[in-house]
């Protein structure tokens, strides 16, 4: 039991969502292509939920599309091109899928079916056929509750016979025939009139699409389709009202076409109250009246969208057909429909949603269950999906398969409280970031959070079937993530089997808290882990005297010695603190800095960062004696001579940096180094932000190359590498020294690079000389790490740097009631 009061941890579970990269080409590769992603996604629940993106040899993906990708943080990118590196990292950058699987076909292209994906060992996604006993599989607005329950399949061959395939789907899923169970479900089977009886296709046959659309219009048979989308509304993709507030008819057999049809849908069927939104056929459907006569008794029964009190809206589209021609079409078709058919504008435009939908899109989650977690090592059984609820015992076989989990583990902090919420981890984008909570398949959201697959079991108990899920989950501490992120073993394990194998590029064989970071953190727990109130020794006025201190480890000040440092400030160094604390005059102002002062002192002596001494001169050995708060008594002896010594009435006390401090802050620049955490921790003002100071980082198992970061960090999701220098003049003027930070940039590959600079150069009159140089050496560091942002902070010119602060420390009792006295 590490942790008493535990740490929360919740989770829901939803289909899984997949990205297919399909060639932009119409040939029969690409249409078998599609036949095979088809055939998969109607068998799949949330299949339909699946996008597909076009690729292009001399374009690639058009960023729209890419965009549309970040978006809808795909689990997995299902390929069927082959990508350059270039390519796969854009993608990677863009989704972090799971896993980036490349489609194989072995041997000769003979059949589409050799395109239906494979998903890799492990993983068994959970079929469409799992909702069919939940209440929305029925039509809505069927009055009868004993509704047929016969499910449309077909004998023919998918790449032969299109229409009821694209649209419906027409398979369980599986390698067995399409029958149905008996009591549960039947089927209706699209065949040859000339199939021989004994061929089992199912509870009935039927020959015509007509007379199948003209049941679907009677809502007498049901669709697959239906099944694989009821139950996920959690894939969530841009609501588009161009495409949400019609149905759309897509007319056409090329590539192009079906694609465009199914990519239109997702854009306008988030709403589960419609059983259709959209239909794709061929152009030679339309010289068949008895089809046109069931297609428009269809559109009648199952088209309510569009406007007001008017008629539903039907839009017709197609990539392949001019607009003439689809215009001749829709005046055809309004003879057989009530819904309104015109031909839009952009009808030959690619299924895409607007920058404003995009923007517009949000997350849903449902079913959100909370468990506590008191080990650094939890197993813990995932809750079955929602709608497993409606399956009866003789369908448990259908429970098979495996849901993805949106996970949100808490990361607790001592010094703050998160009111009406939980203060949850938020990682980088990278699939090492997961490996440190978990050992199952995972990755990190786009919104920070975890995206995990659930273990399924691999046995059989009794010959029957395990459906229980399981996630081990990790509680790592902070120095552990950074591991995670930085150690190359790491990375090649989590794409050992991926296209981003490639991607893996020489990273750290270890790494190590250095003595300077020990210090650091020794500095930061003297202020009770708070960094903000450490962040104190930064500010003009105290690291003048920390530095003073590093230059003479005896320097003291008494309290009268540093009040006259305020006195001595200037009207204008202080108009900013005048006119923000609206205080009246610079007299009020340096009374309030006073008074602040020796709140300050009080704090830091306490903390033990300013040590409090009184200090004599033996008249007899000449020694200098020095006794603190402690240990001082009315009578003191000379620690050289022992003569005596009777503590004065008027004693004044002095105060000096505590050795630690100084030695901590001494070494390599170390105060630089805690300006620059403090203030880019409150730039961002990520209470989710933590780092890892002045860290060695091993290139090999020897030890003999190392690179050192002055720190790393995680703020906002964010993974940062800072390399901090007292003046930018000590960077630009060594070679090796910017050698270094490239190499630990490729290495680490942090999603941003900065380097911090306390000032330019010691000498005013170099300035200008040494921001051109750091212009120039930053602009051929952009060169060589094109892909990675690389910022530079220089402290001197960020406002406040060098101003008189506004608090010198922590408000206590005088300077409340300096503002008591001050309202009076």
């Amino acid at each position: 039991m590490e942790n008493k009061k535990g740490i929360n941890v919740r989770y829901s579970n939803r289909p899984v969502k997949v990205a297919f990269i399909v060639p932009l080409v119409d040939d029969n590769t690409t249409q078998w292509i599609l036949d095979g992603i088809f055939y998969e996604a109607y068998s799949r629940w949330g299949g339909t939920k699946s996008l597909i993106i076009p690729f292009s040899n001399d374009d690639f993906i058009s960023d729209r599309y890419l965009d549309w990708l970040e978006q809808y943080d795909a689990d997995f990118v299902y390929s069927y091109v082959d990508l350059t590196l270039k390519q796969i990292n854009i993608i990677n950058k863009k989704s972090l899928p799971i896993e980036m699987i490349k489609h194989e076909v072995h041997g000769e292209v003979k059949r589409w079916r050799q395109f239906i994906p494979s998903w890799p060992y492990g993983f068994t996604p959970i079929r469409a056929m799992s909702t069919i006993n939940s209440p929305y599989a029925k039509y809505q607005d069927w009055s009868n509750a004993n509704q047929p329950n016969l499910y449309i399949t077909q004998y023919y061959e998918n790449d032969e016979y299109r229409f009821l395939p694209d649209n419906f789907g027409i398979s369980q899923g599986g390698n067995g025939p399409n029958l149905g169970r008996l009591n549960i479900f039947g089927t209706v089977c699209y065949c040859a009139q000339d199939l021989p009886a004994y061929n089992d296709v199912g509870n009935e046959r039927c020959h015509s699409l007509a007379e199948l659309l003209g049941k679907l219009a009677q809502k007498q048979v049901k669709t697959f389709s239906k099944l694989s989308s009821i139950h996920a509304s959690t894939i969530n993709h841009p609501n588009d009202y161009e495409w949400a507030n019609s149905f759309n008819l897509f007319v056409g057999d090329t590539a192009a076409d079906r694609l465009h049809f199914w990519n239109g849908r997702l854009l306008s069927e988030n709403n589960e109250r419609y059983d259709f939104s959209a239909l794709s056929i061929s152009r030679e459907h339309f010289d068949n009246d008895d089809f046109l006569t069931s297609l428009g008794a269809f559109l009648n029964a199952h088209n309510f969208k569009g406007q007001g009190n008017g008629p539903s809206s039907l839009r017709l589209r197609s990539l392949s057909l001019a607009k003439e021609d689809c215009e001749q079409l829709a005046q055809h078709l309004q003879d057989y429909t009530y819904s309104y058919v015109t031909v839009p504008d952009n009808f030959d435009s690619p299924a895409l949603p607007s920058e404003r939908a995009l923007k517009g899109q949000y997350i849903v989650e449902s079913g959100i269950r909370s468990l506590k977690v008191y080990e650094r090592d939890h197993k813990f059984v995932v809750d079955e999906v929602e709608h497993f609820k409606y399956l009866t015992p003789d369908l448990y076989d259908f429970k098979s398969g495996q849901c993805i989990s949106n996970l949100y583990i808490e990361k607790p902090k001592e010094n703050y409280k998160v009111i009406g919420g939980f203060n949850d981890w938020k990682l980088p984008r990278r699939l090492e970031a997961a490996l440190a909570f978990t050992k199952n398949r995972a990755k990190v959201s786009r919104h920070g959070s975890f995206i995990v697959i659930p273990d399924a079991p691999q046995q059989l108990f009794n010959g029957i079937a395990q459906h229980e899920l399981t996630i081990s989950l990790f509680i790592p501490d902070e120095e552990k993530v950074f591991r995670c992120l930085v150690l190359e073993h790491i990375q090649k394990m989590r794409y050992e089997y991926d296209m981003r194998l490639q991607l893996v590029t020489a990273k750290y064989y270890d790494l190590e808290l250095s003595d300077k970071g020990q210090k650091h953190r020794g500095v930061i727990s003297l202020f009770d882990g708070d960094l903000s109130h450490a962040g104190i020794l930064t500010n003009s006025f105290w690291r003048k005297i920390v530095r003073k201190s590093i230059e003479n480890y005896k320097s003291s000040f008494s309290l009268n010695k540093l009040t006259t440092m305020i006195d001595q400030y200037t009207p204008v160094s202080l108009a900013h603190i005048t006119e923000q604390m609206r205080l009246d005059n610079v007299g009020v102002t340096k009374q309030y800095l006073k008074n602040n002062l020796k709140d300050t002192i009080e704090y830091l002596v306490h903390q033990g960062i300013l040590i409090q001494e009184y200090r004599w001169r033996c008249s007899y050995c000449g020694n200098e004696n020095g006794l603190t708060l402690d240990t001082i008594k009315l009578d003191n002896n000379c620690s050289i001579c022992n003569k005596l010594h009777k503590t004065p009435i008027d004693m004044e006390w002095k105060y000096k940096v505590a050795p630690f401090i100084t030695s901590a802050l001494i070494e390599q620049n170390g105060l630089t180094v805690l300006w620059a955490i403090d203030h880019l921790m409150d730039v961002f003002r990520s209470q989710q932000a933590f780092y890892l100071p002045e860290v060695n980082l091993f290139k090999n198992r020897e030890g003999n190359d190392n690179n050192e970061i002055d720190f790393l960090a995680v703020i906002d999701g964010k993974f940062i590498a800072a390399e901090v220098k007292l003046s930018a003049a000590s960077f630009v003027d060594n070679p090796n020294e910017v050698t270094s930070f490239i190499d630990e940039i490729q290495r680490l590959s942090p999603d941003i690079a900065f380097l911090i600079c306390e000032q330019y150069c010691q000498q005013q009159a170099d300035i200008d000389e040494y921001k051109g140089k750091l212009e120039e050496v930053i602009a051929n560091i952009h060169e060589t790490i094109p892909d990675i942002e690389v910022k530079v902070i220089v402290a001197s010119e960020v406002d406040g740097f060098n101003s008189v602060p506004i608090e010198l420390g922590p408000y206590g009792e005088r300077t409340s009631a300096f503002f008591d006295r001050l309202a009076e």
